[in-house]
């Protein structure tokens, strides 16, 4: 396998010792020794964190942080990264700042990356190596007791071992109330479905759904009458441009905004705030404003993949590549020149799904706490994958940023999708005053957004089955239908007689051309899953419906796509293994189609 140099990306704690061959005392903490502990003290050579940002050729760079707050004393880092014999070694240098207490000093370092052992336990990321100095500099008492000349050629031996990586959730975690809305089971599976569904209804090749399957989750309301165009440059016999995808993603997340927005009100609480910009590269492992990147993992679905990924968390991907589409897309001469269609494809393709893979990490079994390489199973949607209770006696919600069933219970998703929602304005202002009147604001539901015209295409953007008398894909007055009688027959999309096929215009509610009869059930669980409803420490009883879809019909159209064996559907297994809600997987199928598209 080609080495994925981002593995090494991140916070090492850098231990090293003097080479003496002398048996230091034991060192008993209850009966403490003023000498052994000045033998021990006289072995350190030198500590601190070294934050390493690998370069996708397999460069170093980065920064070392030794000293105090008051009396720093930081180096930068340069160096290269290399494969040999299996082996992954480690060569740089450390060269103190101008201006500062660190000033010409200078540390040469050799290191390798120590590989894990078959049957060892609760192993963690350790370097080992030597350093030698380079250049005799100052004084460094009180930082260490011996060697307090500092000569040059003095050498040491190092240990570095990577502490855990702090998730988002521990910094910014989102208001519990938030959590048990966005995490509950109505709205992972609404999330998942609007994704999927919209990704392989019309993708000729391996993993598309059947004939038969689509006839049934049409009957069922969920028919995407905009299925995602993936090319986002030149042609493609798949593709049919402009089509209404881009306008129904910036809606739907528009709405899930306004949504949540609605509910933080009601408690007095401010909404999280989306990114003015795009995070400047971040590595450090402590990530005290919750947006540093995690390390890329292999995920086991071969070097494109993860070599992919590695390029996405690169500091060089930030600097050549996200730099640029955020200038383009806050850029008023080339917003006027998009539709919002044009805008929403574009965004979607090439900036949102790559900022769902940089800022991903490595996923946990929510119970077990044991790696997931791979993520959750998409044909797992048990409840343990909505919620489960710690030890510490606190819920815990699975938040995997690269999966669509969770990612929008993760605080990072909001900052994104805050930034992409700004975008839109940007594109609303471009065209105010490049081509007055030409857009005009109307509201949709409850949600603002554009009247249909030159610019604008739909509308009623999609966001899953309407219902009579309501907005696009639920409630619009503030009732709640989450306890309404339940007959056992999936209400919502059944027409007498089997489905009706609508011509999917764009000028006509985006429900796929279905008749949707009978009532919503507000989430009823089925075959042991919970319920997507009421109940259960939602948000008590404002006005946000967790009942809009009915979880049952849900959960079936999900097992149809997802989880054939389940349902006995008329649908390949090994087909339907291929599928996936996973962003680096549906990033990674675009480009091996299209490429990487330009705006």
């Amino acid at each position: 396998m080609t080495m994925i140099y981002d593995l090494l990306a991140g916070s090492w704690t850098y231990r090293s010792f003097v080479n003496q061959s002398a048996v230091l005392p034991e060192l008993d903490p209850e009966h403490m020794v003023a000498d052994d502990v000045k033998q021990w003290s006289g072995y350190l050579f030198g500590q601190g964190v070294m934050t390493f940002h690998p370069t996708v050729t397999g460069g170093l760079t980065g920064v070392f942080e030794m000293g105090t707050a008051e009396s720093p004393l930081d180096m930068h880092l340069n160096g290269k990264i290399e494969e040999r014999d299996g082996t992954t070694w480690i060569k740089w240098n450390a060269h103190g700042l101008p201006g500062t207490p660190s000033d010409g000093w200078l540390y040469e370092y050799d290191a390798h990356y120590t590989a894990k052992w078959p049957d060892g336990s609760s192993q963690i990321d350790a370097i080992v190596g030597s350093v030698v100095r380079s250049q005799t500099h100052g004084d460094l008492a009180p930082n260490q007791t011996r060697d307090r000349a500092a000569l040059r050629g003095a050498t040491a031996s190092f240990l570095m071992v990577r502490p855990a990586f702090v998730e988002a959730r521990e910094v910014i975690g989102l208001p519990p109330e938030m959590l048990e809305m966005v995490g509950s089971r109505h709205h992972r599976l609404h999330h998942a479905l609007w994704h999927g569904l919209r990704d392989y209804w019309n993708t000729p090749g391996e993993g598309d759904i059947s004939k038969a399957d689509k006839l049934e989750i049409a009957r069922l309301g969920w028919e995407p009458p905009h299925p995602s165009q993936f090319p986002t440059r030149g042609t493609s016999k798949n593709r049919e441009p402009d089509n209404g995808a881009g306008e129904d993603f910036l809606f739907m997340h528009r709405q899930m905004i306004h949504e949540v927005r609605e509910l933080l009100d009601e408690h007095g609480l401010p909404m999280v705030p989306g990114w003015k910009s795009i995070p400047t590269p971040n590595r450090r492992s402590g990530n005290l404003d919750g947006f540093s990147v995690p390390q890329a993992w292999d995920q086991g679905k071969g070097d494109g993949t993860s070599k992919g990924l590695a390029l996405i968390k690169s500091d060089e991907f930030w600097q050549s590549r996200m730099t640029f589409l955020e200038r383009k897309f806050k850029d008023p001469k080339y917003l006027a020149t998009l539709s919002l269609d044009q805008l929403g494809q574009k965004i979607e393709w090439l900036v949102h799904n790559q900022l769902h893979m940089r800022w991903c990490s490595l996923p946990r079994d929510p119970k077990t706490t044991a790696p997931l390489p791979g993520g959750r199973p998409v044909k797992e949607s048990s409840d343990k994958w909505i919620k489960v209770w710690q030890g510490n006696g606190k819920p815990f919600y699975y938040d995997d940023l690269n999966d669509a069933f969770s990612s929008h219970v993760n605080p990072l998703f909001w900052r994104l999708h805050g930034w992409v929602d700004d975008r839109i304005e940007d594109w609303f202002e471009a065209h105010a005053a490049a081509h007055p009147g030409q857009v005009t604001r109307t509201t949709v539901g409850s949600v603002p957004w554009f009247a249909k015209g030159q610019w604008v295409g739909l509308e009623t953007p999609w966001v899953g089955p309407t219902c009579a008398g309501h907005g696009p894909g639920g409630h619009t007055d503030g009732h709640e239908h989450g306890d309404h009688a339940h007959d056992g027959q999936a209400a919502v999309g059944h027409v007498d007689g089997g489905p009706e096929h609508g011509d999917h215009a764009h000028d006509v509610p985006a429900d796929g051309g279905h008749h949707h009869g009978g009532h919503e059930t507000g989430g009823h669980g089925s075959g042991g899953h919970e319920t997507g409803g009421h109940g259960n420490g939602g948000h008590g009883n404002g006005g946000h419906d967790h009942g809009r879809y009915d979880v049952e019909v849900m959960q079936r159209v999900y097992d149809l796509i997802f989880n054939p064996e389940a349902e006995a559907a008329d649908e390949d297994p090994e087909g339907a293994a291929t599928r996936t809600v996973q962003f680096t997987d549906r990033f990674y199928r675009a480009e091996s189609r299209v490429g990487s598209g330009t705006p």
